[in-house]
């Protein structure tokens, strides 16, 4: 009984210094911990100290927000409203640049018919015209307005920047869409000198068929005297009228007689043409063999002389001959 008792004892003992044990490292770890959380609340405060003493204006209780000036960079979103207008206006822009490639290629398409058409000039020189004349006013008007647009990418240059977002991108739309636009207005100009030759060729062909000769140097001293121009050149053209007219008529009359006659002349030509075609056809076959056969004679005449030269280097080295020369046999073989 004795001896459970103190095993009893001593358990209870063992108990105590494992909770002292744990204690003691509790309270040295608390301590420990709250030591460096105090060191480093005071650091943080002393940190909080000396930038209140170098910005004192934005930590006082007198410091408001809305008293204080933004600087430019802060406000984000305050040019979205410019950038919206010039990205609208620039693809309006771009859809009346498309409307004008589209009426510059109409105009191809009808100076073409002018050119080789014969009925209906008048009616396609009017639609030329119509044209011509809403093509430079869509031309006259899409300037104005990229002359707009480029002095609105100058002011969003001196106002926000030349590196700024809106800027940089109004200026990119205006240069974009002037490239586009001088690229129609070529080809109109295209069109328009095509037109011009056109009635250059036309006029000075009605004037040789009334029996006078216009050169280039003098249809563009006529053109550059306007209706002074015209009105020599139909002068120059009345003293002979009746006779001229006649003339030309003849004239016509036997150029019409001449080009039916050559194209009789041409017709004949061509059945003779069809005729040899015919006749090379049928008689392909027979040439093509007698091609082949005469490949095949030059060939052998290759080998058969290839033959000889070797036939007449071993008669010169038969060692019999060159050892007798006085045989019969050698003084008959000479003639190989």
């Amino acid at each position: 009984m004795f001896v459970i008792t103190l095993k009893n004892v001593h358990d209870n003992h063992f108990e105590l210094w494992i909770l002292f044990i744990i204690l003691f490292t509790s309270l040295f770890l608390y301590t420990g911990l709250s030591g460096r959380m105090r060191d480093r609340l005071e650091r943080l405060q002393t940190i909080r100290d000396e930038q209140e003493e170098y910005e004192p204006e934005f930590y006082g209780f007198e410091y408001d927000v809305d008293k204080g000036t933004l600087s430019h960079q802060a406000v984000i979103f305050e040019s979205s409203s410019a950038i919206e207008v010039i990205l609208k206006e620039a693809e309006s822009i771009r859809k009346d640049i498309s409307l004008l490639h589209l009426e510059v290629a109409r105009l191809c398409a009808h100076n073409e018919r002018f050119g080789i058409s014969v009925h209906r000039l008048t009616l396609i020189k009017k639609d030329c015209d119509s044209i011509a004349r809403g093509i430079q006013q869509r031309g006259e008007a899409l300037y104005t307005r990229l002359q707009v647009l480029g002095k609105q990418s100058k002011e969003l240059e001196e106002k926000e920047g030349a590196n700024s977002a809106v800027s940089r991108i109004a200026r990119a739309q205006y240069e974009s869409l002037t490239c586009a636009f001088h690229s129609a207005m070529t080809d109109y100009s295209k069109a328009e000198e095509v037109q011009r030759n056109t009635c250059r060729v036309r006029i000075q062909r009605q004037a040789s068929i009334l029996g006078k000769e216009i050169t280039d140097e003098q249809l563009d001293e006529l053109v550059d005297k306007g209706g002074e121009g015209w009105a020599e050149l139909s002068q120059g053209l009345q003293n002979q009228s009746v006779r001229s007219c006649r003339t030309a008529l003849c004239e016509i009359k036997g150029r019409h007689k001449d080009l039916v006659e050559l194209e009789a002349r041409m017709k004949e030509i061509h059945q003779l043409f069809l005729q040899m075609a015919i006749l090379v056809e049928e008689q392909g076959s027979m040439l093509n063999n007698i091609e082949a056969h005469v490949c095949k004679t030059v060939e052998y005449i290759e080998k058969v002389h290839v033959h000889m030269k070797k036939a007449i280097q071993y008669k010169r080295k038969n060692p019999f001959l060159q050892c007798c020369p006085c045989l019969p046999c050698w003084k008959n073989d000479q003639t190989f």
